[in-house]
């Protein structure tokens, strides 16, 4: 059974002191979560942070002029980081707080405090840790939530060293047929949700039982050959749990996967920093996992909902309870909302 509808995100978002908004595509409707969650703050007068990794807020989509976007609206009193340029730009009345020395290609992040209601643009950080650094800011000025806008291609913003929670925009722009954007949208979460790595300790296993956790070196990961893969895999016979440092590649799997192959299909466990660290076109995590590699992260974040838009602009559209009842089905614990209508 799908999940309920809720009538508004903010109580699903309780207890989130950072908050990443991603979306999947451009014009997934990753503004729209945006400005409706900055709307039920206001109703409820509470005192928000926002930026960005990238830039957003603006009227009209930067790719297609035709696709008018809506505006990032905050209240008098809320906290921004975003370049002096922008600010200025708005209009808005604002007490500036401080200068960052971050440099964008819009110029320096400055810090300030709105002293009016209005609509601005955003243009933050693109370090994740710069963007870690001013949340706390905003949280130590006051914010009670601080929200980070995951700009397109800006994975940075799911990952957990940067946010504490995470809302996943989905939609229609993914496919023209519903089951494909269910899929696509499944394999996201599913590597958004990478379970936790489980801690390993062979010091109270029988000898013959240990299994050995192995380290890989960067250039094996990089260079992906299964011959070298499988001789290190051969030297270490009791290792299955891989650790990988940087970023784990579609194409390092599938070199391990034939490496796998001449070693009598040994079950194997890869351990990344965080589910941004893994970058997969092809296949999901749930595809691996059943060819006996399952993929957990050291750290993780937590999905508190999935908001989905309809419409492809310029194109086709779906029926949106259909959608979110697709996707609630197909992921279930999660909520799936459309901020637009809640019919």
């Amino acid at each position: 059974m799908a999940e309920a509808v809720p009538e508004r995100l903010s109580p699903l978002l309780s207890g989130v002191r950072s908050l990443a908004l991603v979306g999947l595509a451009k014009n997934t409707g990753k503004t729209v979560t945006l400005a409706a969650i900055l709307a039920e703050h206001a109703a409820g007068a509470r005192t928000v942070g926002v930026t960005s990794i990238g830039r957003d807020g603006e009227r009209r989509d930067v790719i297609d002029a035709r696709i008018e976007k809506p505006s990032v609206r905050l209240q008098a009193g809320d906290l921004l980081a975003s370049t002096g340029a922008l600010l200025r730009a708005s209009g808005l009345a604002h007490e500036r707080i401080e200068r960052t020395g971050v440099r964008t290609p819009l110029g320096e992040v400055v810090l300030a405090r709105l002293s009016e209601a209005g609509a601005v643009e955003i243009a933050g950080p693109s370090a994740a840790a710069d963007v870690r650094d001013l949340a706390e800011r905003m949280l130590d000025l006051g914010a009670e939530q601080v929200l980070i806008d995951g700009a397109i291609d800006r994975r940075a913003a799911s990952s957990p060293a940067v946010a504490d929670g995470l809302v996943m925009a989905t939609g229609a722009v993914l496919g023209e047929d519903i089951e494909d954007v269910v899929e696509m949208t499944r394999d996201a979460v599913d590597l958004a949700r990478l379970p936790a790595a489980r801690a390993h300790d062979g010091r109270h296993q029988p000898a013959r039982e240990r299994e050995e956790a192995l380290t890989l070196d960067r250039m094996l990961v990089l260079e992906a050959e299964p011959r070298a893969i499988a001789a290190l895999l051969r030297e270490h016979p009791q290792a299955c749990s891989l650790h990988i440092e940087g970023a784990l590649s579609e194409r390092f799997l599938e070199g391990l996967l034939a490496a796998r192959r001449e070693l009598a299909g040994r079950e194997l466990r890869i351990v990344v920093a965080d589910p941004t660290r893994v970058f997969l076109q092809r296949r999901g995590p749930r595809w691996y996992a059943r060819q006996g590699i399952a993929i957990e992260a050291r750290r993780t974040i937590g999905l508190r909902a999935i908001t989905i838009n309809p419409v492809a602009p310029q194109a086709h559209r779906f029926e949106s309870r259909r959608l979110r009842e697709s996707i609630a089905a197909a992921i279930p614990g999660v909520p799936v909302l459309d901020v637009l209508d809640s019919a």
